[in-house]
């Protein structure tokens, strides 16, 4: 399906990765969705909101990001799956409100019920080893972080693809990945490879999932008092968006153990 050039960088190599795929129709989550930016400036009443909503849900999916050039962790999104509307949290842990106030107060409650035990967290990766990146803004403890109910989708989806996308090489057929693979439709050629996000929406969904934003400075606020700063807001705030909608699509794939069939007729549909 792609090209590639083992000559090239790591970063080159992403780059180049992101331009083959943008000829791809542009990632479509499964349902609507609206950003809640959580900051100093978060007015209290929508905290509240937050939390009512926050003990009616279930489901959610977390990923997080890191400023590219402080290499802060700057940034933590959460999905509230819903069927009609997702509402994702974006919580910009550089621009957090004083500990001493209700809002951080605030905060913290809502955290502490999303990350209940009696919730499902899906993430792209090992998310407690990615919110132990936070524990210093005293948003959480780590004892909250290890009672979490954690489903890492990036490893149940190789399982789901590897089953499904059978070998065609002359391999077993379900074969784990493995160096002397020739199938087009495996990329993942070892098994100590992960899939990316970026390549399971492609090789599934056809679709492009943008990385381009990537490498950026995320611990900057996410608004900005003129268009420029604020077109480059918006494509970040799409982006940590997109994040989450995208492992909240293939969760579908993993969760409800779709066949081959099923994945062929919902891309006709779209």
């Amino acid at each position: 399906m792609l090209q590639s050039n083992s000559n090239l960088s790591k970063n080159e190599r992403k780059r180049l990765l992101n331009k083959q795929l943008s000829i791809l129709p542009e990632f479509t989550p499964l349902n609507d969705w609206r950003v809640c930016c959580i900051n100093y400036t978060t007015d209290p009443s929508l905290l509240h909101h937050l939390i009512e909503l926050s003990r009616k849900t279930t489901e959610y999916t977390i990923d997080t990001e890191h400023d590219y050039y402080t290499h802060e962790a700057a940034l933590i999104q959460i999905e509230f799956i819903e069927q009609r509307q997702s509402t994702i949290l974006l919580i910009e842990t550089c621009h957090l409100p004083q500990t001493s106030t209700v809002n951080f107060w605030l905060i913290k409650s809502l955290l502490k019920n999303i990350f209940n035990s009696s919730n499902i967290i899906y993430s792209w990766g090992d998310v407690v080893e990615e919110l132990s990146h936070f524990l210093d803004y005293d948003l959480f403890s780590s004892a909250l972080l290890n009672q979490m109910n954690t489903m890492n989708i990036q490893s149940a989806f190789r399982i789901w693809y590897n089953n499904i996308f059978v070998h065609n090489c002359g391999l077993d057929l379900y074969e784990d990945d493995h160096s002397l693979c020739s199938c087009a439709h495996r990329p993942v050629k070892h098994k100590n490879n992960q899939w990316s996000l970026q390549k399971a929406t492609a090789y599934t969904f056809c679709e492009f999932l943008d990385k381009s934003r990537t490498k950026s400075q995320w611990g900057r606020r996410l608004m900005s008092t003129n268009p420029i700063g604020q077109k480059i807001c918006n494509e970040l705030i799409r982006y940590a968006a997109s994040d989450c909608l995208a492992v909240t699509k293939l969760r579908m794939l993993v969760v409800y153990n779709w066949t081959k069939e099923q994945l062929v007729i919902y891309n006709q549909k779209k």
